[in-house]
């Protein structure tokens, strides 16, 4: 049996990983929880987690729960663990300053990225400059 994974508060990491270990039923008061060290602990009503294959996604809008806990997950996950510091949330770009240069502004990505319609390539700050110029010249603005 699988439960649901799930996010709960923690002073030290913000938001910790936990898994519900009993079904709820109804006039329970709290739910079981094991944590990621193998912990179990109660707790009131968690976050629910998102399913393992959005994990990383670039639109935050395609996450299945769209709350704190979520959000800060998926940036950290794109940022540290794929070195990606753009996402989306939906037509708004959510950039992370890594404060280093980064290879990702050269002609070659210039090129990359203008004619692409926004949403077909990576997150990046050229995708949403090349949306703009397309629609001021849809709109001759």
């Amino acid at each position: 049996h699988q439960y649901h994974e799930v996010w709960i508060p923690d002073p030290e990491d913000v938001w910790k990983s936990a898994e519900i270990i009993k079904d709820y039923k109804e006039g329970d008061k709290t739910l079981q929880l094991k944590l990621e060290d193998e912990t179990v602990c109660p707790l009131f009503l968690p976050f629910l987690r998102n399913p393992d294959i959005l994990v990383g996604e670039n639109d935050l809008t395609a996450l299945s729960y769209l709350h704190e806990p979520a959000v800060l997950h998926n940036l950290k996950i794109r940022f540290l663990e794929s070195n990606h510091i753009y996402t989306y949330c939906g037509i708004v770009l959510v950039a992370i300053n890594p404060y280093e240069q980064l290879p990702i502004y050269g002609q070659d990505v210039i090129y990359a990225y203008s004619g692409q319609n926004m949403g077909d390539m990576d997150p990046h700050i050229f995708a949403v400059a090349e949306e703009a110029y397309k629609q001021m010249a849809r709109w001759k603005i």
